[in-house]
């Protein structure tokens, strides 16, 4: 379960409940941004693993289960030599976790609890794909059939992605739950909660497809704009985020149960790479856009309005991903920067 609108303000219907192919949506104007709030509200840099601000090393994930536990994913190494690395958020700083026989560096983490953790890792040969889940105590190795593209917790529900289908854990091993992906559709994103999953993926050359699924019976939303998703959330099966980027443009999609709407949000360049919510009028999301400082913005919808932040520059950033602390009003912002020809790592909290 990724974490926690009403009626966008200036926005556009994409398509109703029909198979007939949508109107191409008109030019939207780029809502101005509503200034930050005076309160001390800041983005404060959060000393990573000693070997951060090297070469060859970036973030793909991060998952919090409150303001003293979080696990973030992602890599280490060029090319071939390229290894899964998983942190710990001990409530005072990062710590390495050691993984055995994780080359590759497709990863992806999710949470519900403390005693409650999934990750995904490997990515160069199918066998050597897995899974591994926190129990509260220690992490335990679950093999995978394949590539694992994203992963989603609700309680005992635990929900992958592979190019091309759905799998759930059945407390013993992954299985097939839905065949969806195949040709030119691969999936990349889930999120499963009260019941509900949704799935992102892409059909090539350049169309995003989302469906719904419950009771294990998936159907595909109506179409959507062109471009791709990075990231999908569902805050309520009414109330669903998909985000991602079209050309050189950030793409926004919002669900309301009926039709899929595209807000105008104060952000003209880049991509959308995070979301991430404490309720439904408090979304947050993160991305790159090269016309600003340090090629980071962070994005808020209070339910009416939207206002826009940066953290410190700390270089070119790349991508970022965002995610609430349960139990508090702060938040986690991993960023991958531009170190010579590769990356290194910077972490910010929202105190």
């Amino acid at each position: 379960m990724r974490s926690w609108t009403t009626a966008l303000a200036a926005c556009l219907i994409v398509s109703g409940c029909t198979h007939q192919s949508p109107a191409q949506p008109a030019a939207q104007p780029i809502a101005k941004p509503t200034p930050a709030p005076s309160a001390p509200q800041m983005w404060v840099r959060v000393p990573g693993l000693p070997t951060d601000d090297g070469w060859e090393r970036g973030l793909d994930d991060v998952s919090a289960a409150g303001p003293g536990l979080a696990w973030a994913v992602g890599y280490t190494g060029w090319e071939d030599s390229v290894a899964t690395s998983l942190r710990t958020w001990n409530g005072s700083r990062w710590r390495a976790v050691p993984l055995k026989d994780a080359t590759g560096g497709l990863a992806s983490v999710d949470s519900d609890g403390p005693r409650n953790a999934w990750m995904l890792g490997g990515g160069f040969h199918e066998d050597e794909s897995f899974a591994q889940r926190w129990d509260g105590r220690t992490w335990r190795r679950h093999p995978l059939p394949t590539f694992g593209r994203d992963v989603a917790v609700d309680g005992r529900r635990v929900a992958v992605v592979i190019d091309d289908a759905v799998l759930t854990w059945n407390g013993a091993a992954f299985v097939t739950e839905a065949k969806l992906g195949g040709g030119r559709t691969r999936l990349t994103r889930v999120d499963t909660g009260g019941g509900h999953t949704w799935v992102a993926g892409s059909r090539e050359p350049d169309q995003p497809v989302v469906w719904h699924g419950h009771d294990g019976r998936y159907e595909a939303t109506p179409a959507l704009p062109k471009g791709h998703l990075n990231g999908i959330l569902q805050i309520a099966p009414d109330d669903v985020w998909a985000v991602g980027g079209t050309g050189e443009r950030p793409l926004l999609l919002h669900w309301d149960g009926r039709s899929w709407r595209q807000p105008a949000v104060p952000q003209a360049s880049g991509e959308v790479t995070g979301v991430t919510a404490f309720g439904p009028d408090d979304v947050w999301f993160s991305g790159r856009d090269p016309s600003r400082p340090g090629e980071i913005s962070v994005l808020h919808w209070d339910g009416r309005t939207w206002t826009r932040e940066s953290p410190p520059n700390a270089g070119a950033g790349l991508s970022a991903k965002i995610e609430r602390i349960p139990g508090t009003r702060q938040l986690w912002l991993v960023v991958n920067v531009a170190n010579g020809d590769s990356e290194s790592i910077v972490t910010f909290r929202r105190t």
